[in-house]
Order: C-alpha cells, then sequence, then structure tokens
C-alpha cells in the first residue's frame, strides 16, 4: 500500500473533511483517507494522479497545489507562518490605530442607535450602515463561507440566506418571548467568552497548529442542503455576540410580537447583505495566490477578534485584566468637592466615556454629556457594573448618582462591553497624588 499527504486550505469544520472525503473516495485506486487536522493521509494502490487530486479538491471550493503534496508528512508546513502572523497582524493593527487616532473613528462602534421610534425603512438603512461593522466583525467568516472555485455564487448566497434565515427565526422568538428573554449581564458575559474561545480555537486549526473541529449533529432540514458549509455558517452567525446583532434583537423584544420581531430582524438583514455579498462574490473572482493570501488574512482576523471578544466578554463581567499594569492617572478627570456631594463631569464619544478619580464614602453626581453627533447603538447605554447601575443615554446632560464606599479600581461601559472606562475610589481626593 503506498501513501501520500495533502495539505488542504480553507476548511472549517468535519463536514468539510467529509465533502472532500466523499469525492475523493471515487478516484481509482484510492483505499483510505484520514485527516490530521489540515493534512489529508492518502493510501493508494498502483498509480494516482495528484492532478486529479488536486482538480477534485479545487472543484470543492478548497485550495491545495503540487507543492502542498508530499510522502512525508513532516515536509508540509502549517497553513500560515510566523512571519505572515506578525506581518497580517500588524497591518491590521495599524490600521485600526490609524482610523481611531487620526479619525477619531472606531470601526467596531459603526452602531446606529435603534429604539421605539425606529420604522421599518429606518431598519434596512441601519442595516445598510451596519454593515460596515458587519465586515469588520464578520468578513472572515464570511470569505471563508462564500469563497468558490468555479467563481459561482451559490456560495455567497447560501451563506447570507443562512444569515437571514437564522436572524428572521431568532427575531420571532425573541418577540414572543418579550420581556422574558432578556438575560443579566453575567450569562451574556459568559457567552461571549465561550463563543470567544470557539473562534480562537477554530483560528489555530485553520493555522494548522491544532485539530480542531465541531461535530454538531443539525436538524434533518439542514442536512437536506446537501450538507452545505456556507448556509449552515450562515445559520449560525445569527447566534454570534455582535454589537448590532443584541441591539436589534432588544428592539424585536420591545415588539412583543412573533411576527413583528420576524418582520424587524429580517428586514435589518436585509439591509446588511448588499456589502456582505459583495465582499463574498468579489472573493470568487481573485486568483489562487490572491485568494490563499485572503485565507491567510481572514485566518488572522479570526485569531485576533477572538482575543478582542474574550476581553469584551471579561469586561461585560466586571473584569478588567489591564489593573495588572501600572496605571498613568494624568489624563483622569477628578471629581470636584462641593457641600455634602461630589461632582465630575464627562463627554462620551465614539472612543467611549472618560475615565475619573473619586473619594470614598461621599455621593458622586456623574454629568454624562452627550451630543447628536457622539451617540452610537453602542454607547447609548452606560453600566457602572461595581454600582449596579444601568442607564439609557439621551442627547444632553444625563445624571448618575451613586455613592463609592469601597476603595478600589472599577470598570464602567457600555452595554455590550465593547468600550470600557475606569473609576477610582481612593480614601482621600486631596492627598491623592499622581503617580
Amino acid at each position: 500500500m503506498n501513501k501520500i499527504f495533502v495539505k488542504i486550505d480553507g476548511m472549517t469544520c468535519d463536514n468539510c473533511r467529509l465533502k472532500i472525503k466523499e469525492r475523493l473516495y471515487k478516484i481509482k485506486n484510492i483505499k483510505e483517507l484520514n485527516f490530521d487536522g489540515l493534512i489529508l493521509e492518502i493510501e493508494y494502490t498502483g498509480k494516482l494522479s495528484k492532478d486529479k487530486i488536486i482538480d477534485n479538491i479545487i472543484n470543492l471550493g478548497y485550495f491545495t497545489n503540487e507543492e502542498m503534496i508530499s510522502n512525508k508528512k513532516s515536509k508540509l508546513k502549517r497553513n500560515i507562518d510566523i512571519k505572515d502572523l506578525v506581518i497580517i497582524s500588524l497591518v491590521f493593527i495599524i490600521l485600526i490605530f490609524i482610523l481611531n487616532k487620526i479619525f477619531n473613528f472606531n470601526i467596531f462602534n459603526v452602531i446606529p442607535v435603534i429604539d421605539e421610534k425606529t420604522t421599518l425603512l429606518m431598519l434596512f438603512v441601519t442595516g445598510l450602515l451596519t454593515s460596515i461593522h458587519c465586515i469588520s466583525m464578520c468578513g472572515a467568516i464570511n470569505l471563508l463561507a462564500s469563497t468558490s472555485s468555479n467563481r459561482s455564487l451559490k456560495k455567497p448566497l447560501l451563506y447570507n440566506l443562512g444569515r437571514l434565515t437564522s436572524y428572521t427565526i431568532l427575531g420571532g422568538i425573541v418577540g414572543l418571548i418579550g420581556s422574558a428573554f432578556k438575560i443579566n449581564v453575567y450569562v451574556q458575559g459568559i457567552i461571549i467568552i465561550i463563543a470567544s474561545i470557539f473562534m480562537f480555537l477554530m483560528s489555530l486549526s485553520m493555522m494548522g497548529i491544532i485539530n480542531f473541529s465541531l461535530n454538531i449533529k443539525l436538524p434533518k432540514f439542514i442536512n437536506k442542503v446537501k450538507r452545505n458549509n456556507s448556509f449552515v455558517i450562515g445559520l449560525f452567525n445569527g447566534f454570534m455576540p455582535c454589537g448590532p446583532l443584541q441591539a436589534m434583537q432588544l428592539y424585536a423584544l420591545s415588539t412583543g410580537s412573533f411576527i413583528y420581531g420576524a418582520l424587524s430582524m429580517f428586514i435589518f438583514c436585509l439591509g446588511t447583505i448588499p456589502l456582505m455579498l459583495f465582499i463574498g462574490v468579489i472573493s470568487n473572482y481573485l486568483n489562487n495566490n490572491n485568494r490563499k493570501l485572503m485565507s491567510k488574512i481572514s485566518t488572522v482576523l479570526i485569531l485576533i477578534l477572538s482575543i478582542v471578544m474574550f476581553n469584551r466578554g471579561l469586561v461585560v463581567i466586571g473584569v478588567d485584566v489591564t489593573n495588572i499594569f501600572k496605571p498613568n492617572y494624568d489624563n483622569y478627570l477628578r471629581s470636584e468637592i462641593i457641600d455634602n456631594y461630589q461632582e465630575v463631569e464627562v463627554d462620551i464619544s465614539y472612543k467611549g466615556y472618560e475615565d475619573f478619580i473619586v473619594q470614598k464614602g461621599i455621593p458622586v453626581k456623574l454629568i454624562v454629556n452627550v451630543f447628536t453627533n457622539s451617540l452610537t447603538g453602542c454607547n447609548n447605554e452606560i453600566v457602572i457594573k461595581g454600582f449596579d447601575i444601568s442607564k439609557k443615554l439621551e442627547v444632553g446632560k444625563n445624571i448618575i448618582r451613586f455613592t463609592p464606599n469601597k476603595k478600589g479600581v472599577y470598570t464602567y461601559g457600555c452595554w455590550m462591553g465593547m468600550l470600557k472606562n475606569k473609576i477610582i475610589v481612593v480614601d482621600d481626593i486631596s492627598l491623592f497624588e499622581r503617580e
């Protein structure tokens, strides 16, 4: 019995491996197929055409070539080198830094305000605007689900059909259940953390570092779609702990109706489809080298976003890992003590709120200034977890009162956990020196 090894890029789950096995078992002389992560071990008798193996794998929408086939498994490199990982990560981080620091634009916070006054037409417009956020958060998954070797519209369309289906069904369920559906912030944070861990493991598997896959038994009606991975990935997209999606689910919740809840999510998702579909279709018109590069970029983005999401989950449950570093208090606001209370005034922006210092034992009057051009669907609700405060913000001056009775560092931020700032409580603010 002869043996060769083939490295295959673009796989995301056990269904990908199953599709490849089913196709390759049809090739004469192939006797046994076994996967180890991204590498397929082929046992065969007689002669075996490498070109036939390559053509069959590429026709399924995955990537391989003659350089990725070897008689020795050790000769096949991982999907992405450390050098590629570092370069792509740096480019991504620099881009975010430039947008944030120079143009004061947070790509993760492009979330319009959604409230009870929003019309169905505005929900569609909201979806169009929010699709920028969708590309930044789910663009890598979109590319993986949409890429096809035969430049077909089928995979991008099925992916977006899956998204539309899950958004609509979830909207109906949320609308039907009404206020009983709303979960507390601890559960929300745990869900985000679990999702981030799965995304992190998925990125490592796509790099070929570990062998990780989810073998989920799907309902029969989903399996009838010829086990098409794109549609299934789209379905699971509806369960992503995504900022705009959470905002829309709360909107659907407020409708108290299955029909209106489903309709609102359906129209919102329709608005996100044009840009997501465009990106998915464009990826199919890239040549093999460019598609390999896009696969690497997608892998790195999923890795980075999983880390960002993990930190976001920690913030939601009140854990701030940055507390281990020595803080610089130069830019912190200080409260002004007036008679029997202390006052501090902060402004909100796309970047978040502001850090401030208050004194223990004295009631705080926190004034949050909100301007029309800085209010978004993310920062429009402020959560101060250490003092059990959650307040919807409106344009103008918003007053929040609390009394800090314990010295320490407290994290506060938006209701999605995407923005975070600090409150420092000290024994005596007049004696507190900047470090």
